[in-house]
């Protein structure tokens, strides 16, 4: 009885671990949907083949380029979207949430008798360095924010040094443009020469 109770608790651990995993990666262009679409591929690849009567075959030239030459066009792989901080976090509470909930379940069976006291050690290990970690990506995101907002700060210290330095700056001197009294127009009746 304690070995199958033991042995549910790895697998639930697991469970904790991979089944996140797994339905993360399983997306169009990954895991067994792409594996399944490219069977479907080579499925219909293969009935062309077969159903396409067989044409006696002719020696080709060497000049002429054989299809198996050509470069095929390979679908491009999408980019995987960057992780939003509410997605990192909303990760961070379900692995907790988690891993107590293991550590509360080991208690509950250790408690109830039907498994030894060593079976609190591996759900209450993981917790433990979960939350170290924890700690660690919380530091690592204090000073990333902390280093953001000082160049934040450093930009708007230049921006603001520039503006003063424009407005101390010697005004342009304002050049006014005299303009003539009389503009010469060659298509007039009376022209005269300049100066005269």
């Amino acid at each position: 009885m304690s070995s199958a109770v033991l042995y549910l608790a790895i697998v639930a651990v697991w469970a904790v671990v991979l089944v996140p995993m797994w339905l993360r990666r399983d997306t169009e262009n990954t895991g067994i949907t792409r594996l399944l679409h490219k069977r479907a591929d080579d499925l219909d690849d293969e009935t062309e083949t077969t159903d396409a009567p067989e044409a006696p075959e002719e020696p080709q030239d060497a000049e002429e380029p054989h299809e198996a030459d050509e470069p095929q066009e390979a679908e491009a792989p999408r980019p995987r979207r960057p992780a939003t901080r509410a997605a990192v976090i909303a990760r961070r509470r379900r692995r907790t949430s988690g891993l107590a909930a293991l550590l509360v379940t080991a208690v509950a069976l250790v408690a109830s008798g039907l498994l030894p006291w060593w079976v609190t050690l591996p759900p209450t290990l993981l917790l433990a360095g979960h939350l170290t970690l924890l700690r660690t990506a919380v530091g690592m995101d204090a000073a990333r924010r902390r280093t953001a907002a000082e160049a934040r700060a450093a930009a708007r210290a230049r921006a603001l040094e520039a503006r003063r330095a424009e407005e101390a700056a010697e005004p342009a001197e304002v050049i006014e443009l005299v303009t003539p009294e009389e503009v010469f127009d060659q298509y007039a009746d009376d022209r005269r020469a300049v100066g005269e």
